[in-house]
């Protein structure tokens, strides 16, 4: 387990700088973890970070084997599946959107659409009477 210690002023300000002049996380290692069925990307922080494919657009239906030769594109910026030729930013699964925005809020409205279905559907329109 790491060992956490306080940091003196200088070492703040010497911290701070560096995380000022690195702006931009980058991938440097990603691979498929066969017996936990997730991908594994390492940062260059040092931390890693994964996630089911299943939850990222367009992986649903991918196999174990889709995931072989799984590698960072980009100077670290993108996460590349050749076998799929399926590109995914790493700032963006970060942020945590597996996907396009429109695909993520088109998942939300389907759920409501359900949710408004099972009370009965949308109410009618009442038009008013024309004269």
């Amino acid at each position: 387990m790491a060992e956490f210690r306080a940091l003196d002023e200088a070492a703040f300000r010497k911290a701070a700088a560096a995380g000022k002049r690195k702006r931009t996380v980058r991938a440097v290692s990603a691979h498929f973890d066969r017996r936990s069925h997730r991908i594994v990307v390492g940062l260059d922080t040092g931390i890693e970070f994964s996630f089911d494919p299943r939850d990222a657009y367009g992986l649903q239906e991918a196999t174990a084997d889709d995931f072989i030769g799984i590698m960072i594109d980009g100077a670290g910026g993108t996460l590349h599946i050749p076998r799929l030729d399926a590109d995914f930013s790493i700032p963006r699964l970060l942020e945590g959107f597996l996907g396009p925005l429109d695909w993520s809020r088109q998942q939300a409205r389907a759920a409501a659409s359900r949710e408004n279905g099972k009370l009965g559907g949308r109410p009618r329109k009442v038009s008013a009477p024309t004269l």
